[in-house]
């Protein structure tokens, strides 16, 4: 029916597009501080990681040097890396994973199983039992 106005409230008409197209600059600032404050996680877990490895180093030292230095080293390692995650920002991060991905395609699936591994085995740790029916 051509000769018939169009219908403002239809899902396909043009005032219903005017009305959503400020949608992607929203999500994209939501996926932004999402990012950004995921990556201050990972800098306080990283962070913590490597004071934990450092005091776990220490208290190896007398008994065994050998193991204490490679832990020391990891510990130096965390601390590197939480200093760098710090630095930097989530889009940066992000780029240089893709990067990376890029040149090694199979590290990079190899790298996505695992961490699809461990958090699935994360999740199904974290799950509470099922306690009943909650009134």
């Amino acid at each position: 029916m051509p000769d018939q106005p169009a219908d403002p409230n239809a899902p396909n008409s043009q005032p219903g597009r005017t009305r959503t197209s400020g949608v992607g600059p929203v999500l994209r600032e939501q996926a932004g501080k999402l990012a950004d404050r995921t990556k201050e996680a990972g800098v306080e877990t990283a962070d913590a990681v490597g004071k934990a490895a450092e005091r776990a180093a220490q208290e190896l030292e007398d008994s065994t040097p050998e193991l204490a230095s490679y832990i020391r080293d990891a510990a130096n390692y965390a601390q590197r890396f939480s200093s760098d995650l710090h630095d930097r920002s989530a889009a940066d991060l992000l780029g240089q994973a893709i990067e990376w991905s890029r040149k090694q395609p199979l590290m990079a699936l190899a790298g996505a199983a695992v961490v699809g591994f461990a958090l699935s085995r994360v999740i199904k740790t974290g799950l509470p039992e099922d306690e009943g029916p909650r009134s």
